[in-house]
């Protein structure tokens, strides 16, 4: 996955995998990871723990915060009903061509719709796993250290997750390759 381009992140899984300890994982899986000021400014504004990690991770330098001014952002906000961090990081994503993290659904598609591969907190825990980042044990801790901590992920997607989790382990035992190229 590290293809050596910067990932774009929103602000979720940023608090999300600080709040499991595992915002690590990101500076790992994709080597440089950029925010908009925006996202930033959301995300480590506070005095909670997740904020301090956040701020580590920049002041460390991995975690990159851009100044890219993208004035579309309010149109982009409005007439697709996310926030505007959303907008930004969508927007920035698009600009530097690449993937973006995200969790948002609205704003999942919305990424889409501009060419943007959107790839979500959980997404982010599987490529950990397939690139031995995590163990399966680990990836269902985090899975479930996130519901503790708040957050929402439907039984049906629990279930799945822990499945293609599954499906990684028993394809690298075997030697297949679990890459996707969707």
């Amino acid at each position: 996955m590290s293809s050596g381009k910067p990932v774009v992140c929103n602000s979720s899984p940023l608090i999300w995998l600080a709040k499991i300890g595992r915002l690590d994982l990101l500076r790992i899986v994709f080597k440089e990871v950029v925010v908009p000021r925006r996202v930033y400014e959301e995300t480590a504004s506070e005095r909670s723990s997740d904020s301090i990690l956040i701020r580590r991770a920049v002041e460390n330098g991995w975690l990159k915060v851009s100044e890219e001014g993208l004035k579309e952002a309010n149109v982009l906000a409005e007439r697709a009903f996310i926030h505007m961090g959303e907008a930004e990081a969508i927007l920035l994503a698009n600009k530097i061509g690449a993937e973006l993290i995200i969790d948002e659904r609205i704003g999942s598609s919305t990424a889409q719709i501009f060419g943007v591969k959107p790839i979500g907190t959980i997404g982010v825990l599987l490529l950990a796993l397939a690139e031995d980042h995590l163990t399966f044990n680990e990836f269902s801790d985090c899975l479930d250290r996130l519901i503790a901590s708040g957050f929402w992920l439907s039984v049906d997607v629990y279930k799945r997750a822990l499945e293609e989790a599954q499906l990684i382990v028993k394809e690298k035992k075997s030697g297949f390759s679990t890459t996707k190229s969707d």
